[in-house]
């Protein structure tokens, strides 16, 4: 590509990818999945260590692990390997939290005082809201903030290598509150894990994928000092 067209590029690429929450059941052949992930291992880390461990789940595998997670989820079954704290967002973020959440429900037609429609939609994500495929980021066990800094680089990677090959993505932070149940069904001991990323051809039809998102203005987020 001629480095002229780069910059009209990235601004395709990066302000038009968004989370997808509605995805066509046909899969992504496995040349490109091979593809994309080894363009996201390019992702840049802490002295080139590159501590992310992913495990790609398709097929049956998948249907098992939705199937085990619905279940945890139905016995609130949680066991995050990083603690969650209802006071982690305060102010402006939690602010920028319930417009997203506000923006979403309406879409959906869910009140915000219809605790069990909201409890049916959480349950979706447990589904990978169809998603044919997931990307579950794991580390090794001594992982703490430093690690998680890097895999958070690899996942934006990532996102955007999907993005690039057509492929559309959500990232999942729920999926981190079910760690012993995700390990138990995939087999998988001693690593932690920080997040998923279902992935797959999203359907553009649904309502759902088309969920405006406000981004903060530059002026309020980024200060130039000379």
């Amino acid at each position: 590509m001629d480095a002229s067209h780069l910059p009209a590029y990235a601004e395709t690429l990066i302000r038009g990818r968004r989370a997808i929450r509605a995805f066509r059941s046909d899969p992504v052949p496995e040349e490109t999945l091979h593809s994309v992930f080894a363009l996201a291992g390019s992702a840049p880390s802490s002295s080139n260590t590159q501590p992310w461990e992913v495990e790609v789940v398709s097929g049956e595998a998948r249907n098992r692990l939705s199937q085990d997670l619905l279940a945890a989820h139905a016995k609130k079954r949680r066991s995050p390997d990083f603690l969650l704290s209802n006071d982690l967002y305060t102010g402006i973020y939690q602010d920028r939290r319930r417009a997203s959440g506000a923006a979403m429900y309406q879409v959906l037609g869910i009140d915000r005082d219809d605790p069990e429609a909201r409890g049916a939609f959480e349950a979706e994500n447990l589904k990978f809201y169809g998603a044919p495929h997931v990307a579950l980021l794991f580390m090794p066990p001594t992982a703490e903030e430093r690690i998680c800094a890097d895999v958070g680089i690899y996942a934006q990677t990532l996102l955007l290598a999907l993005a690039a090959y057509g492929i559309g993505s959500c990232p999942q932070g729920i999926l981190g509150l079910y760690a012993d149940t995700i390990r138990e069904s995939l087999g998988i001991m001693n690593r932690k894990i920080l997040f998923g990323i279902s992935f797959g051809y999203g359907d553009a039809a649904a309502p759902l994928n088309n969920v405006p998102a406000s981004r903060a203005k530059t002026s309020d987020t980024t200060r130039f000092h000379s």
